[in-house]
């Protein structure tokens, strides 16, 4: 496209990461929603697929993606080194490496709606953001989900559109800022990264968290952050996903990898204020059961997420960590 100067303007270029493991079922998922995506004016894409193992075992599904987006390039990578910093890292340093202009991630169990890209972008440009989030939504769950399970979706779903309302309040409210931005919906500046030198921590292996570490570490350094409504992934929930005992993990996972980060920067005040923090948390369990029937089951959910929390607390002052990505659930 021709300026008014008559130089051609230089395309910014994209590129659409993907980290995965052990998933290819629904990693197929989230690369067909990809090429059915509309790409943003003045930009051109690429896709990044890393796959975190210690060989490949993705070529198929690869060379299936390059037959749908044939204007576009596709790499595909391996990460040996088994932790999901790790290979957000080497997605990152590749598209730095690459002179990439902007990176976005979604996870590999999510799929994307057709203008995800465009809408990240539009408020990227429109608020001249470092980083943005937006919201991740629950997908319904399977045809053959059990009763059981369809009331453990019901509660997950309840939580996520209470998360989702809390964020647009503050970003109606001028507190974009304060919004923690996850990698599972995310744009990145690569400029910034660039300047900085921020990076995934590595030191939280297969802890998870290293999306929210990283959103603090950059903010420090001044990262302008925001968060979107418009931009929607969807996220499959796995059946082995839909069990109280995998909230119950998930939520001490969390609150083991955060306390312990707390325990880091401020330890006596951490330390200080650790009895009334469970108090309250056991006395929230006691609450959702006394819920339970006149919320038809869903608070079950929120009782088992926040007892995970508490011991999550008490195994961090422990000084145990968190391996919540060992173990892989979904195909």
């Amino acid at each position: 496209m021709a300026g008014i100067s008559g130089e051609i303007t230089r395309k910014r270029s994209i590129c659409i990461g993907t980290i995965t493991r052990n998933r290819p079922l629904m990693l197929q998922n989230l690369l067909k929603s990809y090429a059915h995506m509309r790409v943003p004016e003045g930009t051109r894409i690429h896709f990044l697929i890393v796959e975190n193992n210690d060989q490949a075992t993705l070529q198929d599904v690869v060379a299936a993606f390059c037959r749908q987006v044939p204007q576009c390039s596709v790499r595909y990578e391996i990460e040996p080194r088994l932790g999901i910093a790790f290979v957000r890292n080497r997605v990152l340093e590749c598209a730095i490496d690459a002179g990439d202009d902007l990176l976005t991630f979604a996870d590999d169990d999510e799929t994307v709606e057709i203008d995800w890209l465009v809408q990240l972008l539009a408020e990227r440009d429109a608020y001249d953001l470092d980083i943005v989030g937006s919201p991740v939504r629950l997908a319904p769950p399977a045809p053959d989900a059990t009763l059981w399970q369809k009331m453990i979706w019901s509660g997950m779903e309840l939580a996520n559109r209470k998360s989702e309302a809390k964020y647009l309040s503050k970003r109606n409210s001028g507190q974009m800022h304060r919004i923690r931005i996850a990698t599972g919906s995310w744009m990145g500046n690569l400029a910034f990264f660039r300047r900085t030198g921020v990076r995934f921590d590595n030191g939280l292996a297969l802890a998870g968290g290293e999306d929210w570490r990283l959103w603090a570490d950059a903010s420090k350094l001044g990262a302008k952050t925001g968060w979107t409504p418009q931009a929607i992934a969807y996220e499959t929930v796995p059946q082995d996903r839909l069990t109280f005992a995998y909230q119950y993990r998930r939520s001490r996972d969390i609150s083991t990898i955060e306390m312990r980060a707390k325990l880091r920067k401020r330890r006596i005040i951490t330390l200080l204020r650790l009895p009334g923090s469970l108090v309250g948390r056991i006395l929230s369990v006691c609450l959702y059961l006394i819920a339970v029937p006149f919320t038809k089951g869903r608070t079950l959910v929120k009782a088992a997420s926040r007892l995970g929390s508490i011991v999550g607390l008490l195994r961090a002052c422990f000084g145990k960590e968190s391996s919540h990505y060992q173990r892989v659930s979904g195909a």
